[in-house]
């Protein structure tokens, strides 16, 4: 029987009449979409594996529903999983949106007690991985992701927060255990030893899963990276960024999906991101001889992607750190002079290459974990020939283990791009 308690349940899906009229109860939701309940239409949407959400379609506008059930929606309640994510999320949403404008879904109710959030429907937009996955191209993605990411992090950072300010938000943050333990485990443990969550393309990778983990310098660059992060507070992250949680369309992109937000290395956000532009790279190889508009350019521009995605975060964040570094952290009564100030930009420079370590070395793990851990992106599953798959995957695997124990070899982006081009050809 349908639930129409105006309440949406706990454990369960709305229903729709239950959710719309859930809706008419919030303000804000119910100016988006003009009219009243009856007016209203609910879609469920996503291929999320976590939470239910909706789009719900009004005669002025849509919203976007995410229902945060205690449990991970893939594996019903014998993966129980914490409700208040939805908090963080939201919460992220405040943060990065103050950040980067227009670069996320506006947030518009929370519901704390019921792990609701509503949020802005973001209006003839794609997932990019299901963009790239048909062979296209995105003008301006390097660009506009490299933004967000120079904006969000920076002013989340201690160059731009007094440290109070920062000191309490990591304490907020520091309460989302049970989405940054999932990270910490699916990026740098489980995939290195018999894991019943675990992936590949078998058996033709067996023999290079088998190799990865009996390797002792992927090992301990692996936990390496687990303890930086473990230990780094650097900025509020998004935690999770990959081209499936970015959508594009004809005004540009926005990034959603902030669940796993946390503190933590700004290259984690950063390799993320580039890992899976590369993994799109790798994965074109498996689509040839399937029609699309780009075939024969796409994994040109992906890589062209990689490297506007680092050089537009570079320098815009170096920008932003010139124009608004009022945080505690390089305090500018000490570089008051012009010796200082030249001392301070040079090490805002070494900075940055910093941040580039991290970021090339994060890459490496996030490869790995979608290539042989849990969460197999669509790009490599959706290869239906297993021979073509392991190939794309195999290539993947070189470059994953050229990043991730020989991070620091790799001193500029282009560095990375041309590891990448080496793999592919073998």
């Amino acid at each position: 029987m349908e639930n129409t308690d105006p309440s949406p349940p706990g454990r369960t899906a709305f229903a729709d009449r239950a959710l719309t009229a859930y809706l008419e109860t919030l303000p804000r939701p119910r100016a988006r979409l003009g009219g009243g309940a009856g007016d209203w239409r609910v879609e469920e949407v996503g291929d999320g594996n976590v939470n239910f959400v909706y789009r719900v379609l009004g005669p002025s506008g849509s919203v976007c529903v995410k229902q945060a059930p205690p449990y991970v929606r893939v594996a019903g309640e014998s993966w129980p999983l914490t409700p208040e994510r939805v908090v963080h999320e939201y919460r992220a949403l405040e943060e990065h949106g103050r950040a980067a404008p227009g670069a996320l879904p506006a947030p518009l109710h929370l519901d704390r007690d019921r792990h609701v959030l509503v949020m802005e429907y973001v209006e003839d937009h794609t997932v990019l991985r299901h963009h790239l996955g048909r062979g296209a191209l995105h003008p301006g993605l390097g660009e506009q992701v490299g933004d967000y990411l120079a904006r969000t992090l920076f002013a989340t950072s201690d160059l731009a927060l007094p440290a109070a300010d920062k000191r309490a938000l990591v304490a907020e943050f520091e309460l989302n255990t049970e989405m940054c333990r999932i990270m910490e485990d699916m990026v740098f443990t489980e995939i290195y030893r018999d894991f019943h969550r675990n992936s590949w393309t078998s058996p033709e990778l067996d023999a290079e899963v088998a190799a990865v983990r009996a390797d002792t310098c992927v090992l301990v660059a692996a936990a390496r990276l687990k303890d930086r992060y473990l230990t780094s507070r650097q900025a509020l992250l998004h935690g999770d960024l990959h081209t499936g949680s970015v959508m594009v369309g004809a005004t540009g992109s926005r990034v959603f999906d902030h669940e796993f937000a946390c503190f933590g290395p700004m290259g984690f956000d950063v390799g993320g991101f580039l890992a899976h532009l590369l993994i799109a790279y790798f994965a074109a190889d498996g689509r040839r001889g399937t029609p699309s508009p780009h075939e024969d350019e796409q994994q040109a521009w992906l890589l062209d992607q990689v490297e506007q995605t680092w050089d537009v975060f570079r320098e815009r964040f170096l920008a932003l750190w010139r124009s608004s570094g009022r945080g505690d952290s390089y305090p500018a009564a000490l570089f008051a002079d012009a010796r200082g100030a030249a001392a301070l930009e040079a090490e805002r420079g070494a900075y940055l290459d910093r941040v580039l370590c991290d970021s090339v070395g994060f890459c490496g793990a996030e490869l790995m974990r979608r290539l042989i851990g849990f969460a197999r992106p669509a790009d490599l599953t959706g290869i239906t020939d297993p021979g073509a798959r392991a190939a794309c995957e195999r290539a993947a695997l070189r470059l994953a283990r050229s990043l991730l124990v020989d991070a620091s070899g790799h001193r500029s982006v282009r560095d990375v791009t041309d590891a990448a081009r080496h793999a592919r050809t073998g």
